[in-house]
């Protein structure tokens, strides 16, 4: 029987603002990660440094449920993961 250990939740946020809040929010970890290769979560006194891996696994899933819309974005690592492709030296 394999055993996983539980899942711990560090930051869960919601918020309503307005598209152009969203985006910029949006495009703030982009750069972030682009420039930087991480960026820093902080909710209240918690603060959370988000440095992902080299190699990522993207997910991109869009729902509609009765007229209302859900296009969730998620990024998904191990730590310590490296490239593992194929290289040519």
């Amino acid at each position: 029987m394999n055993k996983q250990s539980p899942k711990t939740v560090l930051v869960d946020y919601e918020e309503k603002m307005s598209l152009d809040q969203a985006t910029t929010f949006l495009e703030t970890i982009v750069k972030k990660l682009k420039e930087e290769k991480s960026f820093t979560l902080t909710q209240g006194d918690k603060t959370h440094q988000v440095t992902p891996s080299p190699q990522v696994e993207l997910e991109v899933k869009l729902e509609e449920r009765n007229g209302k819309h859900k296009l969730e974005l998620e990024l998904e690592w191990r730590e310590g993961q490296e490239f593992q492709g194929l290289k040519i030296e």
